[in-house]
């Protein structure tokens, strides 16, 4: 009995759901509801976030487009101030160009007649000397070999105008010397030409007449050229000359 009576408690006790299906559908989407507002909120927070950082970015690009405006403001009122400093280093550059053009073939002579007088031998003299410089011209063409092009200055040097000892191979020359004189000796007129061949500044030397008629020494007429080495080149780094004119 007391069996029965135990399993008639433990029994389970039946239950009865007094709501309809569509009470339960109601709830469902009710919390569906719920879940999209809230989906909502968040993405409009989402939204007016980004829209606050975006406006905020645009108002700080905008306060740094109106510093540089008002510096390139100030920047082009000291340029029109500095517009006569312009001017002046405009002029002084054109100068300075028609001071290298201009004395871009200066040749020193000083140079040239102390080179003449170590290469004469003790016994000849010189009577006359005459100098032709050959008018510049531009640069030796790209194509250009040999030893005409590898001589050629920026001045513009041009083939050899003097009559020399090879007329198939002139060197480019800046001026051409006509020489007469006499000497002891047809050896000692040599030894001139050896000599002048010899100097740096010299290319193509060359004895034209000898003649022995007016007495035992050797009367003589020449040609030698000028080499680019002749030119002085002083006024090629204007800038270098006048900052050691400053410095001094």
């Amino acid at each position: 009995m007391s069996r029965a009576r135990a399993r008639r408690r433990e029994a389970p006790t039946p239950t009865v759901n007094l709501l309809s299906q569509w009470s339960f559908e109601a709830l469902a989407t009710r919390r569906l509801r719920l879940r999209f507002v809230v989906g909502a909120v968040v993405l409009a927070a989402l939204l007016t976030a980004g829209w606050g950082l975006q406006h905020l970015r645009a108002g700080q690009a905008g306060q740094l487009l109106s510093i540089a405006e008002a510096e390139r403001a100030t920047l082009a009122s000291k340029t029109a101030q500095l517009a006569p400093v312009r001017t002046f280093v405009t002029a002084v550059e054109k100068r300075k160009q028609t001071v290298t053009e201009a004395m871009g073939d200066e040749v020193r002579f000083s140079r040239v007649l102390s080179e003449l007088s170590m290469a004469t031998p003790a016994d000849a003299a010189l009577t006359n000397i005459a100098v032709t410089l050959t008018p510049p011209t531009p640069a030796a063409p790209a194509g250009e070999t040999g030893a005409a092009a590898a001589e050629a200055p920026s001045t513009g040097a041009v083939a050899s105008a003097c009559p020399g000892p090879d007329p198939f191979g002139t060197r480019p020359v800046v001026g051409c010397l006509t020489l007469s004189g006499t000497a002891a000796s047809r050896d000692a007129v040599g030894q001139l030409v050896v000599d002048l061949g010899r100097s740096g500044i010299f290319v193509e030397p060359f004895i034209s007449t000898t003649t022995t008629a007016d007495g035992p020494r050797v009367s003589f007429t020449g040609t030698v050229g000028l080499s680019p080495s002749a030119f002085t080149g002083r006024y090629h780094d204007l800038d270098t000359l006048l900052h050691e004119r400053n410095e001094r």
